[in-house]
C-alpha cells in the first residue's frame, strides 16, 4: 500500500508513537530478543556446568552486551571487552584488592583503575570493564573467595565466543534495518518538502517552523540510518550465510552519505523559505511545483527502500532519476520571479542542491548529477546533459 502524504508533525508522530510502529518495533527485535536469550542459556551453561564456574553471571552479560551493541563495532568491542576483564582482574588483584572495602578505598580502586586503562587503551569499554573487574575483585570477589578475578575473565571470554557464534550462525537480514531507516528518512524529508512548498504557496511561516522544528531532531535518525548499514555489513563479514550479499549491503552503504546531504540541505532551504515567508516576499509557482516534486520523489524513495524487492527497486529508482533529470532541466534562472529577492535566489540553490542529493542518492556519480542541473553559468566546470521526457 502507497504512502500517504502528511505533514512532519504527524509523519513524526506515526513513525514513533503509533501502535503500528510499536509492533513494527518488537518484530524487528524478534530475532535478536531470540539470540539474546539462546545465547545466554548456552553461556551460563557452559561456564557453569563444563567450567565448573560458581555463579558465571558474567556469561550471560557479556551476551547481552555483545548481542546488543549496534554500529557494526562488535568484533572490535568484542575485543575490547575481553582485554578489559582481564585488564581489571590484573589491576584488582595486583594493586587494590589489599585495601579492603570502604568508601575511600572504593573511589581510590576506580579512580586508579581508570588512570591505568587510559593510558594503556582509548576505548571506553575497556575503561569500564578495568574499573568494574577491579570493583568486584576488591569487594565481592577478594583472593581466596569462592568466585574469583580468573572465572569471571573466563565468563567473559565464554559469553564473547558463544555471542560471535550465534551471530554468525543465526544472523539477522543485513539490509532489512538499514532500508527501514532509510525509508523513515526519506519519508520526514518527504514531509519538510510538503510543508515547506506549502508554506510558500500561503505565505505561512508558522508551518515552515513547525516543519523546521521537527526536522532539527533528525540527526538521531541519520546516525541510526549509517549505524544500521555498519552493522549490515559487519553481519556479512561474521557471517558464511551471508556472504552472497556482500555487493547489496555496500551498495546500499553509498546511499547513506548523499541522504544525509539531502537532510542538511532540506534544512537550510527551510530555514531560507520561513525567512522569505516572515518577509512577506513571493517565490513563483514554478519554485512551488519543483519543492511538490521533490516531496514525492522523496516519498517514492521512502516506498521503495520501506519494500524487501530489489526487483522493484531495479523498476522504480531509474523512473525517479527520469524525473529528478526533469526537475533539474526545470530549476533554471527563469524558474526565478522578477525582481527576485535573495531569498527567493537562495531557496532556488538549495533546490538545485537537493536534486543533487537526491540524484546521488539514486545511484548517480556527483559529477553527472551536477551535469543534469540546466547551467547557471556561461562556464559551468560539468557541461550540461539536457533531458526532455
Amino acid at each position: 500500500m502507497a504512502k500517504e502524504r502528511m505533514s512532519t508533525r504527524e509523519r513524526l508522530k506515526q513513525v514513533d508513537k503509533s501502535l503500528y510502529s510499536r509492533l513494527l518495533r518488537v518484530r524487528k527485535r524478534m530475532l535478536p530478543i531470540l539470540q539474546i536469550g539462546l545465547a545466554s542459556g548456552v553461556a551460563y551453561w557452559i561456564a557453569k556446568d563444563i567450567f565448573d564456574h560458581q555463579r558465571p553471571f558474567f556469561a550471560p552479560i557479556s551476551v547481552i552486551i555483545m548481542i546488543g551493541m549496534t554500529g557494526g563495532d562488535r568484533l572490535t568491542k568484542a575485543w575490547d571487552l575481553a582485554i578489559g576483564c582481564i585488564l581489571g582482574v590484573l589491576v584488582g588483584d595486583l594493586l587494590f584488592y589489599r585495601l579492603g572495602e570502604g568508601g575511600w578505598q572504593i573511589a581510590l580502586i576506580v579512580s586508579g583503575a581508570l588512570l591505568i586503562a587510559s593510558f594503556l587503551s582509548k576505548s571506553q569499554l575497556v575503561n569500564n570493564q578495568v574499573a568494574i573487574g577491579s570493583v568486584l575483585i576488591a569487594t565481592i570477589m577478594p583472593p581466596g573467595g569462592e568466585v574469583t578475578g580468573l572465572d569471571r575473565t573466563v565468563d567473559a571470554i565464554i559469553g564473547v565466543a558463544v555471542s560471535m557464534a550465534t551471530l554468525a550462525l543465526l544472523p539477522q537480514g543485513p539490509m532489512q534495518g538499514a532500508r527501514a531507516e532509510i525509508s523513515k528518512v526519506m519519508g520526514i524529508l518527504s514531509s519538510v518538502l510538503d510543508d515547506v512548498a506549502s508554506g510558500l504557496s500561503n505565505g505561512d511561516p508558522q508551518i515552515i517552523d513547525e516543519a523546521l522544528e521537527s526536522i532539527r531532531g533528525s540527526q538521531t535518525d541519520i546516525d541510526r540510518m549509517a549505524s544500521a548499514v555498519k552493522s549490515g555489513k559487519e553481519s556479512t563479514r561474521i557471517s558464511p550465510f551471508l556472504w552472497g550479499v556482500r555487493r547489496y549491503i555496500n551498495s546500499l552503504s553509498r546511499v547513506i552519505p548523499p541522504v544525509d546531504n539531502a537532510v542538511r540541505t532540506t534544512r537550510v532551504l527551510a530555514r531560507r523559505a520561513r525567512v522569505l515567508c516572515e518577509d512577506r516576499d513571493e517565490v513563483t509557482e514554478e519554485q512551488i511545483e519543483l519543492l511538490d516534486t521533490l516531496s514525492q520523489v522523496c516519498l517514492e524513495f521512502s516506498e521503495v527502500y520501506g519494500g524487501e524487492s530489489r526487483k522493484a527497486q531495479a523498476i522504480t529508482i531509474p523512473r525517479i532519476v527520469n524525473e529528478l533529470r526533469v526537475a533539474g532541466q526545470r530549476a533554471s534562472m527563469d524558474a526565478l520571479p522578477e525582481n527576485a529577492v535573495l531569498s527567493a535566489y537562495a531557496i532556488l540553490a538549495q533546490t538545485r542542491s537537493l536534486i543533487v542529493d537526491l540524484l546521488e542518492a539514486g545511484g548517480m556519480s556527483r559529477e553527472s548529477a551536477v551535469a543534469v542541473l540546466a547551467p547557471t553559468s556561461h562556464t559551468p566546470k560539468y557541461p550540461p546533459e539536457l533531458y526532455h521526457e
